[in-house]
Order: C-alpha cells, then structure tokens, then sequence
C-alpha cells in the first residue's frame, strides 16, 4: 500500500515536470511518501544507523596475530675462529604472536557495539517519527496559507462590488463624499491582506519542499482543512507510547550499551597478554648452536600505573547519565501525550463552535449590515465594523482548524501510534 502511494506520488510530480508545470500538485499521503523515498534528512539518519554497524563488526573480530622476523649474527671484524664466512654465522628466525583478551573483555565489546547500534537504529525511527510529524504540520500550515489566501482574494472581490455600489451611491448623493472615502480606502487593507496571505503560502512551502526533496518551484496542496479525528483514551495511548517510543526505545538501548562500555572500562585494568611462538635457523653451527630451534613467548604490561582509572572513571558517569535520560523520557512522555490531547480537545471545541453559529453569525450580521448601509439604515462605520468581524470570524476558524490538526498530528507523534511496537 504504501508503495503503491509512493509510485503515484513519483509520477505524480514527475508528470508535472514532464509537462513544464511549475506547481507540483501532491497530497498529504503523497508527501509523506516522498519524505520516506528521497529526503536527504531521513535517508542521512538511516545511513547513521547503517555506519552504526560497522562498530558491532569490529567488535565481533579478535585482534589480528603480529608476524615478525629477522635474520643476525653478522659478523663485524674477525670471527671465533677465525676465519667464518658470513654464511657460516647468520642465523634467521620468524615467529608469531597473538594478543589474547582477557576474560569478559570480548564480550563486553560486542554488547557496547551492539547496543549503539541498536541505538542509532532506534534513532533512525525516531528522526523518521518526528519528520513525519513536521511534514504533517508544514502540509497543514500549507493548507490553511492557501486558504487564507483564497478567502482573501474572496473578500477582496466583494469589498470591490461594495466599492464600486459606495461609489454610484455617492453620485446620487445617499452617502456623502467623505463616508465614500473612508469605504474606498478600506480597499487597501483588504490588498494588504492578499499580498499578506501569498507572502505566508510561499514561507509555507519553503518550509514543506526540503523535507519532501523536490526542488520544485512551487507546489499546491492537494486537500481541504477539515477537523480530523484522533483516540480519546490517554491511559491506553501512554502506555502504547512508552512500548513504541523509539527515542525511548534509543535511550534503553544507549543505557545498555553505556552499561557494557563500563564493564569493558573495568575489565581492562588488567592487560590483555600475549603468547608468541617463534623459530630459529642458525648457521653458526661450530659454535654449538642447534640448527633449528622452537621457542614460546609470553608478556604481558604491568599495570603499575595506569589501571584505566580515567576511562572508568568517564564510563561511571556515561552510564548514570543514560539512566537518568531513560528515567527522563518515562516521565516526559506521559505528560506529552496529556498536553497534546488537551490542546486537541480545545481546538476541537472551538472549532465546532465556529462551525456551530460563529460562521453563520458573522455573515449574517455582514449581511444585514451591507444591507441596511446600502438603504441608509446604518452608517459607515457601523458597516464596515460588521466586515471586520466578519473576516475575523473566517481567520479564527481557520486558526482553530489549524490547531485541531497539529495537535491531532502531535497526539500521534507523541504516541508513536505509525511505530513498530
């Protein structure tokens, strides 16, 4: 399915180029699907986590054996006896020898790596949950900009009819000249609203278009700004939220890894050793020396000095740290979920009460006050007071629209609700 959504979002946008359009055209399962195929920001995160993996590699491998050689006993000046050629003294050898970690050591490694690694994966879902959430909210912000602008452009239309009647009125004499006046310069804060409104889409789809990774000159959301719905039961939606949470799910992992990096810093105040196995030709055989020879190896460092005090010292701290951010998120993510699940219920309120009889209201009262200034019922003032409510009533409507979806989107954000449990 959602593959299915990303092909058509593709040739969507590509048909569009094809076609030397310069609007993208994309909906919101559109977007969602490109910021999961091509943006830089979440394909950059994933590969974090695949770099992430090379550590684990690394630690899985025991330290390479050290081969060495070497060939001595030249002769400088006379030899005993005298006499020897040089291929009567030298003597060769060769040998190898391996670093054997110390018990717990190995294991210790892997379980750090492992769990950075688990960590950079879980920070991969967590970029991807919280881009999700910005693509949303700038998709919206997108939708009510466009809006804004159209209900502007609207306004400015009718206010231009309205003018346009002021003004013969004016000519017969119903309204006085200076009342035309004030109607007329009206006009101008209704211009200033358009070129507002078309100001803000163009932040608003500068804001959208890096995430999606187009570059596309300008793009028109495909939807309408409509109340979504969302769950109600907080309790079930915390304890979800603290079973999916990546970043959650990243700290434990951190707190792991932290936890096995202070096992590692311990177990390394006593140094690993090392076994060598070395053999020996010798050619100085008058000497008494046997022709061939077998010998072992073994050292070790003295820890006299330094028995990794720092490095543990470091590792003590890391590690209650990361605890303390887990035990941070734990009580972070609840409220998160209560906050946004209020702020939705609030929007939500005030969106129906706009829908309800604040809509309906405000252009009623427009409408009866255009009416009665156009029989000379009511003054100028009084008219052009009940347009401003009006254009108000539509701008808070939209708001709250805006509102009711961001805390939708922030509801299931912070819920995890599209996360792997």
């Amino acid at each position: 399915m959602k593959g299915g959504r990303l092909v058509a979002a593709l040739v969507l946008v590509a048909s569009s180029a094809a076609r030397g359009e310069d609007v993208a055209r994309v909906t919101l399962d559109d977007a969602l699907a490109l910021l999961h195929r091509q943006s830089p920001e979440l394909l950059a995160g994933v590969l974090q986590a695949r770099a992430a993996r090379g550590d684990t590699i690394s630690a899985r491998l025991l330290p390479n054996p050290v081969l060495s050689g070497g060939v001595g006993n030249f002769p400088l000046g006379q030899t005993n006896p005298p006499g020897l050629s040089v291929g009567e003294t030298v003597t060769a050898n060769v040998g190898v020898a391996q670093e054997i970690p110390m018990w717990g050591k190995r294991g210790a490694k892997i379980d750090a790596a492992v769990g950075k690694q688990a960590a950079a994966e879980a920070t991969a879902a967590d970029l991807d949950r919280r881009l999700t959430f910005e693509v949303r909210s700038r998709f919206v912000a997108l939708l009510e900009a466009r809006e804004r602008l159209d209900l502007a452009r609207e306004n400015l239309d009718r206010y231009r009819e309205t003018v346009r009647v002021s003004e013969a009125r004016a000519r017969e004499g119903d309204i006085s000249p200076a009342e035309f006046d004030k109607i007329a310069l009206e006009q101008r804060g209704f211009e200033h609203e358009v070129a507002d409104a078309e100001v803000d889409r163009r932040a608003a789809v500068a804001a959208l278009l890096p995430l999606l990774g187009i570059a596309a000159p300008d793009v028109d959301p495909v939807g309408t700004l409509t109340l979504p719905t969302v769950r109600d039961d907080v309790d079930h939606l915390v304890d979800e939220a603290l079973a999916r949470r990546p970043d959650l799910r990243a700290a434990e992992r951190s707190r792991e890894a932290a936890e096995a990096s202070l096992r590692l810093a311990r177990a390394q105040r006593l140094p690993n050793p090392t076994l060598g196995l070395q053999y020996t030709h010798s050619e100085f055989l008058i000497s008494g020396d046997l022709a061939n020879q077998l010998g072992t190896s073994f050292s070790v460092p003295l820890p006299v000095f330094d028995r990794n005090q720092g490095d543990i010292v470091r590792a003590e701290a890391e590690a209650l740290i990361a605890r303390h951010e887990v035990d941070q998120l734990r009580l972070e993510i609840p409220q998160e979920i209560r906050a946004a699940a209020t702020s939705y219920t609030v929007a939500r309120a005030q969106v129906e009460r706009f829908e309800s009889a604040f809509l309906r209201q405000a252009e009623e009262a427009r409408s009866a006050a255009e009416a009665s200034f156009r029989e000379g019922a009511v003054s100028v003032l009084e008219f052009l007071e009940a347009e401003r409510t009006f254009i108000q009533t539509q701008r808070d409507h939209l708001d709250a629209l805006r509102d009711a979806n961001v805390a939708a989107f922030d509801l299931t954000k912070a819920a995890a609700l599209e996360a792997s449990p």
